[in-house]
């Protein structure tokens, strides 16, 4: 079976920016109409039919959803996430600390541990291994449920309710609030709003930034001159501002492997010459690898980054564009780079097993096993 990447990288060549799929689908890869369509109020998200009464945000759920994200913009912006990095920190070197050195992980696993640890804390204040384990369970439950399955179907709605209940748990509960969840209830949203919200964050911020993690360390482990320079730097910094390599090291890896490689959106109106009604499909995973907008756009090149910070939004969106754009990107950006520098202040990566990537929406390295061994304690900084 060919990789699904390759064939829309086919499709994108047979047209001029613009290829038409089928009738009323079509595939975009020209940067500035994607930035236009993504930009546009009109584009709207397509949602896969499986929700349930306790993930329904109702009739007036995108404007609830709206104005959770404009409650929770303020706590997720980069000075305050960055002030995060001491407990990113901790949690790194706690969860590695338990790896077998030297020895091999299971990289994707251990960069769902190491992230979603993370991610849960921030959101809600304190760490809850239950809940990840929940959030985990739900995701692993909705790659299953497609099809004609109704017992698949089943075991997603039940995963579904658990989650969603011990969100509530900790909404309801009466301890001092605090993270996002004590932004969200201090802006006077209602239980069910939070609860949504956090739920839509926790679910959007487990699997996705982990395959980048896992990514990272692939990368990494092939390049022990890269791995040099990136543990030099760790080795002599604490703070994620002063982590320069490293975060370039996670922009590029996004570039050249965004974890959602493609997004659909539903036009509400004419947008650009498009027919209302008509679905557009876009390619991160095509765009990032456009000559035309990055030099040499197959070769892994961290040090592309100091010289052009900021390309042109429509070619490069790991985080998606416009009013969709991601709540969490600047959480993502801190706790990936974080994570990094952590990791490589106590271990070397260097290969095992090579990844398979995955055939779905989510692009992560299936499969990858790394060599892990601890650095002497005078290499550790």
């Amino acid at each position: 079976m060919r990789d699904p990447r390759e064939v829309l990288a086919a499709a994108a060549r047979s047209g001029n920016g613009r290829t038409e799929l089928q009738p009323g689908l079509w595939l975009v890869t020209d940067p500035d109409t994607t930035e236009q369509l993504l930009a546009h109020r009109a584009a709207h998200t397509v949602r896969a039919a499986q929700r349930s009464a306790v993930t329904d945000w109702g009739a007036d759920g995108l404007a609830a959803w709206l104005a959770a994200r404009r409650a929770m913009r303020p706590a997720l912006a980069p000075a305050r996430v960055a002030g995060f990095t001491p407990v990113i920190t901790s949690h790194a070197e706690r969860i590695t600390a338990g790896w077998q050195s030297p020895g091999s992980i299971d990289v994707l696993r251990e960069a769902v541990r190491l992230v979603s640890t993370v991610n849960v804390h921030h959101l809600l204040g304190e760490p809850s291994p239950r809940l990840s384990a929940l959030v985990e369970r739900e995701l692993t439950a909705a790659e299953q449920a497609g099809g004609v399955f109704p017992l698949r179907r089943r075991r997603l709605l039940r995963a579904q309710h658990a989650t969603h209940t011990a969100i509530q748990r900790h909404v309801r509960a009466d301890t001092a609030r605090a993270g996002l969840l004590a932004v969200l209830a201090d802006h006077g949203l209602s239980e069910r709003v939070v609860t949504l919200a956090l739920r839509n964050m926790l679910l959007s911020s487990h699997h996705v930034p982990a395959a980048a993690l896992a990514w990272v360390f692939h990368e990494l482990s092939t390049r022990p001159e890269l791995q040099r320079r990136a543990h030099a730097e760790a080795a002599a910094h604490q703070d994620f501002r002063d982590l320069r390599l490293c975060r370039d090291i996670v922009r590029e890896t996004l570039r050249l492997h965004p974890p959602v490689w493609q997004l659909q959106r539903q036009l509400a109106a004419p947008v650009v010459g498009f027919a209302s009604g008509t679905t557009v499909l876009f390619s991160p995973y095509l765009n990032h690898r456009d000559p035309g907008a990055h030099a040499q756009p197959q070769r892994f090149h961290p040090d592309r980054w100091p010289a052009n910070p900021h390309p042109a939004p429509g070619s490069y969106f790991p985080f998606a564009l416009g009013p969709r754009f991601c709540p969490g990107s600047q959480l993502a950006l801190v706790e990936l780079t974080v994570i990094l520098a952590a990791v490589l202040r106590t271990h070397r990566l260097a290969p095992h097993r090579s990844p398979t990537p995955a055939r779905g929406v989510l692009h992560a390295p299936r499969g990858l096993r790394l060599r892990v061994s601890p650095r002497q304690r005078r290499d550790q900084g």
